[in-house]
Parts: structure tokens; C-alpha cells; sequence
């Protein structure tokens, strides 16, 4: 047995690296969530890695690309006490892991190719719309003016992520569009938690549902595209065309 492609042994150790930051941001023991916090996304890029690293599509590896990114942008934000700078970085990094992620998920759209889903995926699309553009007017006033564009980019960026993960409808595996999907809800609401704690005000338990939301929202889109390279009508297509 492969323990580095074990769901068991990298679910218990991501459920541990998430328990650890948990517990540093209660107890303020920085060092703690200093090795957890990027335990994350080495746990679950390694595990995505060495499930996927077969296939070695565009998919696949965009998708491995939006969890580097997003490991960078945890470092980027756990100093962002330090400097200011750090939060910029930080958003610059998770917005590069928002535009791969997209990217990824418009590569299922076009080599799925056809209009099947097109009526639900639209259904599901418009409310994200709505939502982002209600979210974004409501923030934009609490910015400083040196935030304004990063911020209002990012929001645009998240919305368009969420929106192509809801026009995977029928063109993978339900089980994947649905693990893609509500991953990508989650993480909006991740963001939005963020966003709403930082510039607006301290949520009751702000950083514990951030994290939450962020780590099964991570964990929502990598396990739903491994579900989707490993279907086996996806795995019969890559063979015809190696043939």
C-alpha cells in the first residue's frame, strides 16, 4: 500500500494540520499554526499529486498549480501582521490559484464540449453573479483606496471560479461536479468570511469558520477532480487518443 496516495493516512493528517491551526489561533501560538497552517496544502497537494501524477493532463495539472498557489498564499498571509505587503501577496497568490483553478475547470467544459447541463449550470450561475457583485458594492466602501483594485479583481476572479464549477453540470461525473461545486461555494464563503472579519467587522469565531470553510473547500475541488480524471469514460477517451 502507497501510504503517500492513502485518502485514510492523508485525511488523518490533514485533519490533524487543521486541528493544529485551530487550536494556535485560540492559544495565539504562532509557531503552532506556523507548521500547520502550511501542512495543508503540502498534504493535499502530495496527495494529489501522487494520485494524479499518471494522468498528467492540462486538467490535472492546473488543478496541482491552484494548490501550489494557494500554499503560497497561506505563508504570504500567516505575516501579514508584519507588513501590509504580505496581505497583497497573499490575495495575488490565491487569485493566481482562483485563474488556475478556472482554467482547469473550462478545460473539463471544452473537452466535454456540447450544450448538455447548459439550463441548471445557468440556474446556478446567476445567483453566484448576483451575489458576488452585491458583495463586492458592500465592501468597496470600507477599503483603503490602495486595496480597492486588488480586492475588487480577486471578488471578480472568485465569482468566475464559481461560476465555471457550476458549468461542469453533465460533464463529469455527478459526484465530481458536486464535490467541485460546493468546494468552490466554500470557498467564496471562506473569502467572503475574510473579507467581512477583516474590513468590516470581527465575526464570533471569524478565523475557526474560515478555516474550516478554506480546508474542505481545498479539499472539495482536488478529491472532485481526481474523481473526474479517474472516471473511467475519461480514462477510455485519453486511451483512444494515446492509441
Amino acid at each position: 500500500m502507497d501510504l503517500r496516495r492513502s485518502p485514510l493516512v492523508n485525511g488523518a493528517l490533514y485533519v490533524l494540520a487543521l486541528t493544529g491551526c485551530i487550536v494556535a489561533q485560540w492559544r495565539q501560538v504562532h509557531l503552532l499554526e506556523f507548521i500547520c497552517k502550511p501542512a495543508l496544502m503540502l498534504v493535499l497537494g502530495s496527495w494529489f499529486y501522487f494520485n494524479s501524477r499518471r494522468v498528467g493532463d492540462r486538467f490535472t495539472l492546473l488543478i496541482q498549480a491552484g494548490l501550489f498557489f494557494s500554499l503560497v498564499g497561506d505563508v504570504a498571509l500567516m505575516f501579514q501582521h508584519l507588513d501590509e505587503f504580505n496581505f497583497i501577496l497573499g490575495l495575488a497568490a490565491f487569485l493566481l490559484a482562483q485563474l488556475c483553478y478556472t482554467l482547469a475547470f473550462i478545460q473539463n467544459i471544452a473537452d466535454a464540449g456540447g450544450p448538455q447541463g447548459v439550463l441548471l449550470s445557468s440556474a446556478l450561475s446567476i445567483p453566484l453573479l448576483i451575489y458576488g457583485f452585491v458583495f463586492a458594492l458592500d465592501i468597496l466602501p470600507r477599503l483603503d483606496n490602495a486595496l480597492v483594485m486588488p480586492v475588487m479583481v480577486y471578488a471578480g476572479a472568485i465569482t468566475l471560479m464559481g461560476i465555471m464549477a457550476a458549468f461542469r453540470f453533465q460533464r463529469t461525473f455527478a459526484f465530481s461536479f458536486w464535490l467541485v461545486f460546493i468546494g468552490a461555494l466554500l470557498f467564496i464563503a471562506s473569502d467572503s468570511l475574510l473579507a467581512t472579519n477583516r474590513f468590516v467587522r470581527p465575526l464570533p469565531y471569524g478565523n475557526t469558520l474560515i478555516m474550516l470553510t478554506y480546508a474542505l473547500a481545498q479539499v472539495g475541488i482536488a478529491w472532485g477532480a481526481l474523481v473526474h480524471v479517474h472516471d473511467p469514460e475519461q480514462v477510455r477517451r485519453r486511451q483512444e487518443l494515446e492509441a
